[in-house]
């Protein structure tokens, strides 16, 4: 059985899309050494679309196309998932897709690895009005993702009396904020909500609220995307204190973690591990289980298959498993960064995905 990777390997998001290669690599890597999918190599064809979101659909033509594959576990912005998806389609694959995401979408094509907002923004919301303050500032990348979650922060915001008191987007891979810094000075909100997608752009701000004088301390900064591969190129002083929400942290304390954290530095000799960079590990696994016991490995057998399997390997610390609307379940967590990386400071039960939750009444309801 083969299967596609398709990551940025070369350009701006190279840095974040090859820890997440690295997932995916480290599953491929332990599915043959347990004897491969139905004693067979599991093997992979790897496309790099350069950070472009035009080659990642060249992408999927190349790997459905040319080496034959029915599986594409890859993509990383929901900019790179909207384009590929009617390639997917052309082709009759399947795309196992990592990250979690601005929900607002369901296609029978795509399992979705990563998290709806309702999974984890709901909890971090009531966590962030009863320890940081109500009064929130948000700031995000001028596209999809920041938009739907800022407006799930003003929608979901009433049930705990959050008010948002400034919202600014500002253009992928922006570097300059001074002006969103002057209005945060000029606003003195409790919190700064960070939506900012990209290392340049989140490493910029966060650099330039520490030099207005702003600390963890004075004025905590609340993020959802800002990972350790973010928190590495900042210095202690301008990262530490501050938090994000995720389904997974490295810092989770199972053994499960602890057994993917040995492996993957000693496989992939990668030091970092965030949530998107599980939810391809999780994805190949997925795969390989659904493999097992398909009537075919085609991407028809696979898809049946997979809505019945479970993966108790999962980092996370919830056995990994999809609902019948191919989301899958994930527990969520609050970090305080420190040292580069996220200590788990608040825990959520998991929730039931709800794709299309802004268009109805927010879901809260547990597993």
């Amino acid at each position: 059985m083969k299967i596609g990777l398709l990551y940025s390997l070369t350009g701006p998001r190279a840095e974040m899309e090859r820890s997440i290669f690295d997932g995916a690599a480290l599953a491929i890597h332990e599915i043959n050494a347990d004897g491969g999918v139905r004693g067979a190599e599991l093997e992979c064809a790897v496309f790099d679309d350069r950070s472009e979101v035009g080659l990642s659909v060249a992408g999927i033509d190349h790997l459905c196309g040319d080496e034959g594959v029915d599986i594409i576990v890859g993509g990383y912005t929901s900019a790179s998932r909207v384009a590929m998806i009617p390639a997917v389609h052309a082709h009759r694959a399947l795309l196992m897709y990592p990250t979690y995401f601005e929900g607002e979408e369901t296609d029978h094509r795509v399992f979705y690895c990563g998290a709806a907002p309702n999974q984890y923004l709901a909890d971090y919301l009531g966590w962030i009005a009863s320890n940081l303050g109500r009064r929130v500032y948000v700031v995000g990348s001028d596209y999809i993702y920041p938009r739907v979650l800022a407006e799930a922060v003003q929608r979901l915001g009433g049930r705990w009396n959050v008010e948002t008191v400034g919202n600014r987007y500002v253009p992928l891979r922006e570097t300059s904020f001074t002006e969103v810094v002057r209005d945060i000075e000029r606003v003195r909100p409790d919190v700064v909500v960070s939506n900012l997608v990209g290392l340049e752009s989140t490493t910029a701000f966060y650099t330039e609220f520490h030099r207005a004088g702003f600390d963890s301390a004075t004025l905590p900064i609340a993020a959802t995307v800002t990972t350790p591969i973010d928190l590495e190129h900042m210095p202690p002083e301008v990262g530490d204190g501050h938090y994000m929400v995720g389904t997974y942290f490295s810092t989770i304390d199972s053994e499960a973690n602890r057994t993917y954290r040995r492996s993957l530095l000693a496989v992939r000799g990668q030091r970092r591990a965030h949530a998107a960079q599980v939810g391809a590990y999780n994805a190949v696994h997925a795969v390989r289980l659904a493999a097992e016991v398909a009537r075919s490995t085609d991407a028809a057998g696979i898809a049946e298959a997979l809505l019945g399997i479970r993966f108790d390997g999962n980092p996370e610390g919830l056995p990994f498993c999809f609902r019948s609307n191919h989301y899958s379940a994930h527990p969520s967590y609050v970090g305080r960064a420190g040292g580069g990386e996220y200590d788990v400071v608040a825990e959520f039960a998991p929730r039931l995905p709800e794709p299309w939750w802004l268009s109805r009444s927010p879901l809260f309801a547990a597993l």
